[in-house]
C-alpha cells in the first residue's frame, strides 16, 4: 500500500516548492529515498534476479518508468520558456531557461544534474539524478545480500555524524552520498521485513489499522516542532527519517488501508511521479493566467499552492490516465518483467 503514501510525498514537495511552507519537500524526498531503497531492493530480488539478463531489464524498465513522462515535463518547460519569455520563467524560478550549449541540452534530456546544475527545465530532476545513481548501485548488487546492506547503512550513518561536525561543509541533503542513508534504510527494511512482520502481529489489531495514520500525525508534529525550534533541519530532519522508516516498514505488509482499498491505492499511486514533475510548470500556468486577469501573485504564495494542486492533479490524471502515453509503457514494462 505504497501508492498513496508516494502521492501524499509528492504533495508534501508541492506544498513547500509553491507554498512556501518550510522543510516539508526535504523531509519528503528522504521518504520518497527511502521507499525507492525498499522497493529497487524487492524487485531485483524478486522479479529480476542478479544475472545480466535481469540486471538489463531492470535497467530497461526503469528507464520507460523515469523517463518518457519526464521528456513530457521538459517539453512542457520548453513551451512555457518561449511562450512566457525567460525572464519571466526565470523570476519564477531561476533554473527554468532553455539550455543552450550540447552539454546543458545533454543534461536536460539525460537527467545528469550531479551538482543541480542550470538550467533544469524540470527543477526537482536532481533528485531522479539521486534515484539513478541508486538503481544502478541497487542493481549491480549493494544490497543483494543482508550483509553488505548492513555494511552500506552503517558507513552511511558514519557520513551523516562526520558530515554534523563544524569543519565538514559535506551537505546531508542535496548530495548522493547524503541520500545513502535512506536508500541503504529501505534496502535494510527489505531484508528484515519477516521480522517487521513477526513484531506487528503481537499489535493488536485495532492499534495495528490505526498506525499508519498515528505515523502521519507524527510526522507533521515532527515537523512542527523543529520549524519553531529551528532545529528542523538537524535532530528533527532525523527523526523524520526514521519516521517515514517506520511507515515503510509497516505499509510493506498491508493490503489495504482504511477507506482506500488496493485499486485506489494504485490509481492513486499512479499520480505521484507526474505531480513531482509537473508542479513547478502547474504553478507557472497559474501564475501566468492570475496575472492576465490582474492578479499579483509570486512564488512562494500559499493561494498559488492552492490553485497549483488542483491543476497538478489534472495535468497528472491526464498524462497518466487519458492520454496514451503512460499505458502503452506500462504494457511494454509488464512484458519485460515477464
Amino acid at each position: 500500500m505504497f501508492g498513496t503514501y508516494r502521492t501524499f510525498l509528492a504533495l508534501l514537495v508541492v506544498i513547500m516548492h509553491i507554498g512556501g511552507i518550510p522543510h516539508l519537500g526535504v523531509y519528503a524526498v528522504f521518504g520518497f529515498y527511502c521507499l525507492s531503497g525498499y522497493l529497487m531492493t524487492y524487485i531485483m530480488q524478486k522479479n529480476y534476479g542478479y544475472t545480466i539478463p535481469g540486471i538489463f531489464k531492470f535497467g530497461i524498465n526503469r528507464i520507460l518508468r523515469i523517463y518518457p513522462i519526464y521528456w513530457i515535463s521538459i517539453m512542457l518547460s520548453a513551451i512555457l520558456v518561449i511562450t512566457l519569455g525567460r525572464q519571466y520563467t526565470t523570476d519564477y524560478h531561476n533554473s527554468i531557461y532553455l539550455p543552450t550549449g550540447l552539454y546543458e541540452i545533454f543534461r536536460n534530456i539525460s537527467i545528469f544534474f550531479p551538482m543541480r546544475e542550470d538550467p533544469r527545465l524540470t527543477p526537482p530532476a536532481w533528485a531522479l539524478t539521486v534515484e539513478i545513481f541508486f538503481y544502478i548501485l541497487i542493481a549491480l548488487g549493494l544490497s543483494k545480500s543482508k550483509q553488505v546492506t548492513i555494511i552500506w547503512f552503517v558507513a552511511s550513518i558514519l557520513f551523516h555524524i562526520l558530515a554534523l561536525l563544524p569543519q565538514n561543509n559535506w551537505g546531508r541533503y542535496f548530495s548522493p552520498m547524503a541520500a545513502s542513508l535512506p536508500f541503504s534504510t529501505g534496502a535494510l527494511i527489505y531484508h528484515y521485513r519477516g521480522s517487521v512482520v513477526r513484531i506487528l502481529d503481537r499489535i493488536p489489531r485495532r492499534l495495528h489499522t490505526s498506525l499508519p495514520a498515528l505515523l502521519l500525525g507524527l510526522f507533521f508534529l515532527n515537523w512542527w516542532i523543529g520549524t519553531i525550534t529551528e532545529l528542523a533541519n538537524d535532530l528533527f530532519f532525523y527523526s523524520n527519517h526514521v519516521i517515514c522508516s517506520v511507515l515503510v516498514a509497516i505499509l510493506h505488509a498491508r493490503r489495504s488501508l482504511p477507506l482506500i482499498n488496493t485499486r485506489t491505492d494504485k490509481l492513486l499511486g499512479d499520480l505521484s511521479y507526474p505531480i513531482y514533475l509537473f508542479h513547478y510548470q502547474a504553478g507557472l500556468i497559474v501564475m501566468a493566467l492570475a496575472s492576465r486577469l490582474g492578479m499579483d501573485m509570486h512564488r512562494p504564495d500559499i493561494t498559488l499552492m492552492l490553485l497549483t494542486i488542483p491543476l497538478v492533479i489534472l495535468i497528472s490524471w491526464v498524462v497518466t490516465v487519458t492520454v496514451s502515453i503512460e499505458r502503452p509503457i506500462e504494457l511494454i514494462r509488464t512484458k519485460i518483467k515477464g
